[in-house]
Formats: structure tokens, sequence, C-alpha cells
């Protein structure tokens, strides 16, 4: 008996000695390679921890969705931008001056209804209320700071009414100050990005960030010298029409014969080439959703989203060789040669296609109809 106690002693107290062995182990040692292995999470000096800088491409073609082309019954065309979420646009005065309403027409050539609730008659600035587009995100602004000299920009815009041109440049002054009656123009950048007539209420981007810093306004002569607002400078005015929107807006006799931006409108045909191109713009950002959006009925009612989204499994981007748009009775014929990059087992051949697509009206918008292609290689 004594010595089995003596066993059971002994066993007991290696047992409790294991278990505070484990426990100060535990508690000195763990935490420490826990430790350890939180820093990989952490930033390295290098920045591979922090954010990515976002590219240019892709700081245009999501900026692209957010800017509109402004038509008015008496010709002019302009452009402007979605600034908030209850579908407000801005743009220049001088735009929709002695105008009510507008016909906006977004990035996927849909024809929507505008209201201009606000104006000022000193300050070429106006906002422009659009039902259609409540609830969309808007394009990121600057709200604090003010451009610096030689900063890259882009400008957006419909410039001789070709929907969503983007010219890039700098901003190359500060502070300029000048009148073009009846609006004063006072410490606005000075841009060497090309900009034309219907340029007019596009945006003015910072290239590295996205945000909007101003208010593409003039063009001096035909010099490649631009005018653009600051968007700190009005920001507080517009987001007042926003809050309580005008209920008498101001008329300006000067601009009443339309003698404001006054580009051509853009053909069909020019339409059609730009839905065609924007559609592979689409293709090679990812964005199945919108490029799906720009098909008719018809087409869609034969292959769904996943098959269409399927259908480009392989393909790793596209790039029009040539384009070529044919106007018809009722929609232009559009003939495009594209060179494609696809993956077959683990390969990446080049092929070549000719493809055809009718471009024309549906429910008041321009949609690609159908689609046909032959491969050339």
């Amino acid at each position: 008996m004594n010595r089995s106690w003596i066993v059971s002693l002994v066993l007991t107290i290696f047992i409790l000695g294991a278990g505070v062995a484990g426990s100060l182990y535990f508690m000195h040692t763990v935490p420490d390679k826990l430790a350890a292995e939180a820093v990989l999470d952490e930033p390295t000096e290098d920045g591979k921890g922090e954010e990515k800088v976002p590219k240019t491409k892709d700081i245009i073609f999501q900026s692209q969705k957010k800017v509109v082309q402004i038509k008015l019954d008496d010709g002019t065309i302009g452009s402007g931008f979605l600034y908030n979420k209850k579908g407000d646009i801005i743009t220049n005065a001088h735009v929709v001056a002695n105008h009510k309403k507008v016909t906006v027409i977004t990035v996927d050539s849909k024809k929507l209804t505008g209201n201009v609730i606000g104006t000022s008659p000193d300050t070429d600035v106006a906002v422009v209320r659009v039902p259609g587009l409540k609830g969309k995100d808007p394009l990121p602004l600057q709200t604090e700071e003010k451009a610096e000299l030689l900063d890259q920009v882009l400008a957006l815009g419909s410039p001789l009414g070709l929907q969503n041109t983007v010219t890039s440049g700098e901003v190359s002054g500060l502070n300029r100050s000048f009148n073009l009656k009846p609006f004063k123009y006072e410490n606005v950048y000075q841009i060497s990005a090309p900009i034309s007539p219907g340029n007019s209420g596009g945006p003015l981007i910072e290239e590295k960030t996205g945000e909007v810093i101003g208010i593409n306004s003039a063009k001096l002569g035909k010099e490649n010298i631009g005018f653009s607002i600051p968007i700190v400078e009005v920001l507080s005015l517009v987001k007042n029409w926003s809050e309580t929107p005008m209920k008498s807006l101001p008329q300006f006799p000067e601009l009443a014969s339309g003698t404001s931006d006054q580009p051509e409108a853009s053909s069909p045909a020019e339409e059609a080439t730009y839905l065609v191109q924007y559609f592979y713009t689409s293709i090679n950002q990812g964005d199945f959703v919108t490029a799906y959006s720009l098909i008719g009925s018809e087409w869609q009612s034969t292959k769904s989203y996943e098959e269409f989204r399927a259908g480009y499994n392989n393909t790793l981007s596209v790039s029009i060789d040539n384009i070529i748009a044919d106007p018809k009775d009722d929609h232009v014929e559009v003939t495009a040669f594209i060179t494609a990059e696809e993956t077959k087992q683990g390969e990446v051949n080049t092929k070549k296609y000719k493809v055809k697509y009718p471009v024309g009206n549906e429910n008041n918008q321009m949609k690609i109809l159908l689609g046909k292609g032959e491969a050339l290689n």
C-alpha cells in the first residue's frame, strides 16, 4: 500500500509539473510567435502593403460612366457630370442658358430628361437634376485642396459632339481671371489638355486620384489653352441648389440665340461607331454587365448574361484594328476588324476576326441589335 501510494504521488506531481510547464511555455513562447507572424500582415517599407494606385485607363473607364452629353432644342451641345446620388449633374451655365429642360445622354446612349434646378448669373456654373440617374454613384470630388502647377489632368466631355472624348495634359497656370460676358471667371485653372466646343461643363480630373478638380469652361481662341473652374470654388453653390432648387432661373439675353457651344451634332454613324468601341472597352475592362447592357433585346433573348460572359472566358484582350460604319434607312451597319488575345490549353494565341453589328434605336436608346463574326486566320 505504501509503495502504491508513493507511485501515485509521483505520477500526480509529474502530471501537475507537465501542465505548469506547458502553461508557462504557452504564456511566454506562443504569444511571441503569434506576434512574429502578425508582422506579415503589416505594410512593408517598400510599400507592398499599401493600396495600389489605380491605372489611368481604369480611372477613365470608371469616370466615363458618370459623364454625360447635354443637348438642347436649339442645337447647343455641352457636357456634364454626376456629382451626387440625387441624380444631379454639374455643367456650365452657358450650356443650359435660358432653358428649364434639357436632354441628357449617358455613355450607353440612353436619353433622359433633365431639369435645370440652379444657374448662376455671374459664375458659369449650373446644376441639372436627372431623375433617371437618381441613386447612381457620382464622380468623386476634390473638396479641400486646389490643384498645383504641372498636375497631370484628364479632360472628359463631348467636343464637337463626339461623346466621352478624353484628352490629357497638365495644369499650366493658376489663378487666371477674365470676363466673358455675362460671366466672370476668377482664379480659374489654365490647362494644356485640348478642349473644344462641346467640352463645356465636363469634368477636369486629377489623373492620379480620379477626383474632379474643375469644370472645363472656356478656350482661348484657336490656341490650345483651356480654362477650368476649380470645383472647390463653386461646391457650396451647387450643393445649395441641390438642397433648395431655384424657383426662378435667371435669363441671359446675350445667349438667347443659342450662340454658346454649338458644335455639329454627331451623326448616327459616329454614335454607332462610338457604341461599338465602348462595347469592346467594357469587355477589356472585364465589365461584362455594361457590355451586355449595350446589346439589344432580340440578341439578349437568344443569349443569357451567363452565356454572354462565358463566351469571353478565354479572351484576354480585344483591340479594334479598323472600324467602318455604313448608314442604312433604319440602322447603321458597323463592321469591325479586331485582334483578340485568347488562351488555349495554357497558351496565348492571337486571332483576327471580322464582326458585323447592326446598330439602331430601341426604346429611345441606341443598341447593338445583333452580332455576327467570322475568323480571319
